[in-house]
């Protein structure tokens, strides 16, 4: 009997805001666009997807994996969910992991024994924003270098907004830590002058890449504790809105969060204005913009950071209302 030949798989690291999901879905727009059958599975550090509403609200099928971190927490079920994706037989599989992802031990989770005749690690690829990279390499040492050096790929994403020493600095940070990667400038998830996506499709030569983790992991060795935040040092807070807010209270109140909020995301309605809205926050850069979705998500919102104030959270996000009711706090 012939062996089944094994399914390529794209991990997308990066750290939590770094436009993952933007380069994940124009992706997957190519993959329709070439009648090829990709699946998706995708792993939210928060208990509420918003990242899977958004791909789902395109039309594609995604399978999550919520409230926790692949690499370590909820290991088995990753391995577990990953077996079931490859068992649909897809062309190709795409691994979001969360911001957090140590790719050391997603790595050992993706090639668990019983995996290794259905799939193959084709790429590793980290997603780096110019606007905070810098910062968080300093504030989140070994994470950050984690998902540089065992990339295969480092992607600069919002290059339209970044200025040329913030691409200088992470290219300078790669060719330090990773000068085997290829670095590229993505806009919306597009290389411009490479509609294929040859770059990121093609396979490593697997002895290449087993070369580079090797030494990978010496040098990772020398990082001490002391530079590593882990996983339980951020904690994340769901809420659903009941009612519209009003625009102008809701953005003062997400331009003044905590320092240690990094990451805040979600769907909302404004009163006042039709339709629906997708709000992201980076480290204290915010994006609200509008969307169409089939189906169409609830409104609910996700904030992650160090320390988390759930009940000022909650009174904040209320007195944004336009009639103000009590939110439900998950």
């Amino acid at each position: 009997m012939a062996t089944p030949s094994l399914i390529p798989t794209v991990v997308i690291s990066g750290f939590l805001g770094s436009g993952k999901t933007t380069l994940l879905l124009a992706l997957l727009h190519h993959m329709r666009s070439l009648g090829r059958k990709a699946a998706v599975l995708m792993n939210e550090f928060g208990d509420i997807s918003i990242d899977g509403e958004i791909l789902r609200g395109e039309g594609f099928s995604v399978m999550e994996l919520s409230d926790g971190c692949i690499c370590c927490q909820i290991g088995e079920d990753f391995v577990q969910a990953f077996t079931e994706v490859a068992s649909r037989n897809p062309e190709i599989i795409f691994v979001e992991a969360t911001g957090l992802a140590d790719p050391v031990d997603l790595l050992d989770q993706a090639t668990a024994p019983h995996l290794l005749d259905r799939v193959t690690i084709a790429k590793m690829v980290t997603v780096a924003d110019p606007k905070n990279f810098t910062r968080l390499s300093k504030v989140l040492k070994a994470i950050v270098k984690r998902q540089t050096q065992f990339a295969d790929v480092v992607v600069i994403s919002k290059a339209d907004e970044a200025t040329p020493k913030q691409i200088a600095d992470i290219r300078a940070y790669v060719e330090e830590n990773n000068p085997h990667a290829p670095v590229y400038l993505v806009t919306n998830g597009q290389v411009a002058g490479d509609e294929e996506f040859r770059w990121l499709l093609a396979d490593v030569e697997p002895a290449e890449r087993e070369r580079r983790r090797a030494a990978m992991r010496a040098s990772l060795e020398a990082l001490s504790e002391a530079d590593y935040k882990a996983h339980t040092d951020f904690h994340s807070m769901s809420c659903r809105l009941l009612r519209p807010l009003v625009r102008s209270r809701f953005e003062h109140f997400m331009r003044n969060l905590p320092s240690d909020i990094i990451r805040a995301k979600g769907f909302l309605r404004f009163a006042g204005e039709d339709g629906l809205w997708v709000m992201m926050y980076v480290n204290g850069d915010l994006y609200i913009r509008p969307v169409t979705l089939s189906p169409s998500p609830e409104e609910h919102l996700v904030f992650i950071g160090a320390t988390l104030d759930h009940a000022r959270l909650a009174s904040d996000l209320t007195a944004c209302e336009a009639q103000r009711r009590a939110l439900a706090v998950l």
